[in-house]
């Protein structure tokens, strides 16, 4: 008798593609964010526009902002209207011509419309690439480990992306004392068009999902499936109007709870971004031996390095662990632990700030190893939530809510970079070692609620996924 052999799930060649593609936004997102708030607040003979500190991270927080909450809008579009595939497509041209408006910037109208535009596009794109991926595969058990693949790809396009324009900033685009920021977005610009390009050539692997509304069940073709398309229209008319079950109100309101509290996690996450960033400038020794480090390669470039060998390991985890008899950790359960690691990383702030002498001048400096130590803490606690937030909605939202609830995901992260924009202030008023301790305590408390809840929280899927 012959030994069954494991096979290993196979992932179709449309996933790729969308990953892939994924890879060439980030390249482009994130060359760009992590050097925004230093183009803004550099002074202007040296290559910036010479705003304040306060101002920049305003203006910093509000790109990140308002790209994470245009999916909403777009999603919306894509659930109703226009096939995902191609708003993907346009999604990325619209981007790169953003970009390009940050290139010529002269003032902060430039950045403004750069920031309105790529918005646009990142709407478009972001929450409909994710529904793409999720209609292709028809086992839902594989979803937690394929965005877990995605995710290592998403920051295969932020570690090249932030490590390439961190050195052209810095060195090549460099003129004596200007430094290189504007070409930086032009190099974004071509970057985000090729990766559009890219995926508009390779619609055919897409299996048919795309071409029409979300609110279709499509097969590999892209025809409706079981009916002709206007006797689906009567059918979806019904279903829009027909109200929830009381099973998809309580996933509704899983999901809503779970998006709530990554308002949380990201703004905490995100003060590497603007307030961390400000603060390596004044008071870190940026520099490894002879090697100076631009506060990207910190931030992002290891953040990035980090996720893609970490996506890795935990979609090989989190497929371990779902042979167990008793399941995959929940969801609940897995940001917990996000909490937990989200609280260490801020403990590591604090000693760092204890090294350098609490509220010491700028002449007494911090070792750069301190950011990397916060930086790896940070990114475990990211592995263990961000990737799988688009699985679980994928997995529980009601058919025709999901992109819209794939965009109230991504309103988490609109919410906590608007309040970031602000926290700026804060640490100015109260000085930033106050803040480490709050967010190291709130991040402690949050991940022991989040624990003891777990089973409650459980039971409003319906379903036993301990």
């Amino acid at each position: 008798m012959e030994q069954a052999v494991e096979r290993k799930p196979k992932y179709p060649l449309g996933f790729w593609i969308c990953s892939l593609t994924y890879s060439f936004e980030r390249f482009a997102f994130y060359g760009s964010k992590p050097l925004l708030v230093l183009f803004l607040i550099t002074a202007v003979n040296k290559g910036g526009l010479g705003i304040s500190e306060a101002q920049g991270a305003m203006i910093a927080a509000n790109f990140t902002a308002i790209t994470y909450i245009a999916p909403v809008i777009g999603g919306w579009v894509c659930d109703r209207f226009l096939g995902a595939r191609y708003a993907v497509s346009l999604g990325c041209l619209l981007m790169g011509l953003g970009y390009l408006f940050g290139w010529k910037a002269t003032s902060t109208a430039g950045i403004y419309a750069m920031i309105g535009v790529v918005s646009m596009g990142s709407g478009l794109f972001k929450g409909n690439l994710s529904g793409i991926i999720g209609r292709l595969f028809e086992d839902q058990e594989l979803l937690d480990t394929a965005f877990s693949v995605q995710y290592s790809f998403v920051n295969i396009g932020a570690f090249f992306g932030s490590l390439i324009t961190g050195y052209l900033y810095l060195n090549t685009f460099k003129a004596g004392e200007v430094l290189g920021f504007r070409p930086v977005f032009l190099v974004c610009a071509a970057l985000v068009i090729i990766g559009g390009i890219f995926f508009t050539l390779m619609w055919g692997t897409l299996q048919g999902q795309g071409k029409k509304p979300f609110k279709y069940l499509t097969d590999v073709n892209g025809n409706i499936i079981g009916e002709s398309e206007n006797e689906s229209d009567e059918e979806l008319k019904k279903e829009a109007v027909k109200p929830l079950t009381q099973i998809e109100r309580n996933r509704v309101v899983a999901i809503v709870f779970v998006s709530f509290i990554s308002i949380i996690f990201w703004l905490f996450y995100y003060q590497q971004e603007i307030a961390l960033t400000i603060y390596m400038t004044k008071f870190v020794n940026m520099n490894l031996g002879s090697i100076e480090i631009a506060p990207q390669h910190v931030t992002t470039t290891w953040n990035g390095l980090l996720c893609i060998f970490l996506s890795l390991a935990a979609a090989k985890l989190w497929a371990t662990l779902a042979k167990r008899p008793q399941g995959d950790l929940s969801m609940f359960h897995k940001v917990a632990l996000a909490f937990l690691f989200l609280g260490v990383s801020y403990v590591t702030l604090m000693a760092m700030e204890i090294t350098r002498g609490i509220g010491a001048s700028e002449a007494s400096k911090a070792s750069v190893l301190w950011i990397f130590l916060f930086g790896t803490f940070l990114t475990i606690g990211e592995i263990c939530f961000s990737p799988l937030g688009n699985s679980f909605i994928s997995k529980w939202a009601p058919k025709k809510y999901l992109s819209l609830l794939l965009g109230v995901w991504l309103f988490a992260s609109f919410a906590a970079s608007i309040i970031n924009g602000y926290l700026q202030i804060f640490v100015e008023k109260l000085g930033i070692y106050s803040i480490f301790v709050t967010f190291a305590i709130v991040s402690f408390i949050t991940a022991a609620i989040i624990f003891l809840m777990t089973k409650k929280l459980t039971k409003l899927l319906g379903e036993d996924e301990e």
